[in-house]
Protein backbone atom coordinates (compact mmCIF):
# COMPACT_ATOMS: atom_id res chain seq x y z
CA UNK A 1 0.00 0.00 0.00
CA UNK A 2 1.06 3.67 -0.36
CA UNK A 3 -0.76 6.11 1.89
CA UNK A 4 -0.95 9.32 1.36
CA UNK A 5 -0.51 11.71 3.56
CA UNK A 6 2.44 9.54 4.18
CA UNK A 7 2.36 9.46 8.29
CA UNK A 8 -0.76 7.74 8.31
CA UNK A 9 1.08 4.66 7.06
CA UNK A 10 1.43 4.03 10.89
CA UNK A 11 -1.76 3.96 11.78
CA UNK A 12 -2.30 1.42 8.80
CA UNK A 13 0.55 -1.05 10.26
CA UNK A 14 -1.00 -0.81 13.34
CA UNK A 15 -4.87 -1.62 12.36
CA UNK A 16 -3.43 -4.05 9.83
CA UNK A 17 -1.89 -6.16 12.41
CA UNK A 18 -4.57 -6.39 15.10
CA UNK A 19 -7.29 -7.03 12.51
CA UNK A 20 -6.10 -10.07 10.85
CA UNK A 21 -3.11 -13.11 11.40
CA UNK A 22 -0.63 -10.77 9.17
CA UNK A 23 3.09 -9.41 9.22
CA UNK A 24 4.19 -6.50 8.39
CA UNK A 25 7.20 -6.95 5.39
CA UNK A 26 7.94 -3.26 5.38
CA UNK A 27 6.64 0.04 6.73
CA UNK A 28 8.21 3.61 5.65
CA UNK A 29 6.50 6.68 7.38
CA UNK A 30 8.19 8.90 4.87
CA UNK A 31 7.42 7.47 1.65
CA UNK A 32 3.81 6.20 2.83
CA UNK A 33 4.48 2.74 1.97
CA UNK A 34 3.13 -0.37 4.10
CA UNK A 35 3.70 -4.08 3.08
CA UNK A 36 1.63 -6.88 4.94
CA UNK A 37 2.24 -10.51 4.55
CA UNK A 38 0.24 -13.57 5.43
CA UNK A 39 -2.21 -15.80 3.75
CA UNK A 40 -4.49 -14.08 1.10
CA UNK A 41 -7.32 -14.45 2.83
CA UNK A 42 -5.87 -12.53 6.01
CA UNK A 43 -4.20 -9.96 3.74
CA UNK A 44 -7.10 -9.12 2.09
CA UNK A 45 -8.83 -8.93 5.74
CA UNK A 46 -6.25 -6.73 6.76
CA UNK A 47 -6.41 -4.35 3.84
CA UNK A 48 -10.11 -4.08 4.20
CA UNK A 49 -9.72 -3.10 8.08
CA UNK A 50 -7.24 -0.33 7.02
CA UNK A 51 -9.36 1.15 4.40
CA UNK A 52 -12.46 1.10 6.25
CA UNK A 53 -10.69 2.72 9.39
CA UNK A 54 -8.50 5.79 7.49
CA UNK A 55 -11.60 6.14 5.29
CA UNK A 56 -14.64 5.78 7.82
CA UNK A 57 -13.11 6.93 10.99
CA UNK A 58 -10.26 9.67 9.76
CA UNK A 59 -11.94 10.76 6.48
CA UNK A 60 -9.56 10.32 3.87
CA UNK A 61 -10.59 8.98 -0.10
CA UNK A 62 -11.78 5.55 -0.90
CA UNK A 63 -9.58 4.11 -3.30
CA UNK A 64 -10.43 1.01 -5.29
CA UNK A 65 -8.42 -1.72 -3.79
CA UNK A 66 -6.53 -3.64 -6.78
CA UNK A 67 -4.41 -6.59 -6.82
CA UNK A 68 -0.81 -6.96 -8.47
Amino acid sequence: MTITPSEASIIAADVATKASAVSLGFVDRFSGSLVVLGQLSDVESAIENVVAVLCDELGFARPPITRS
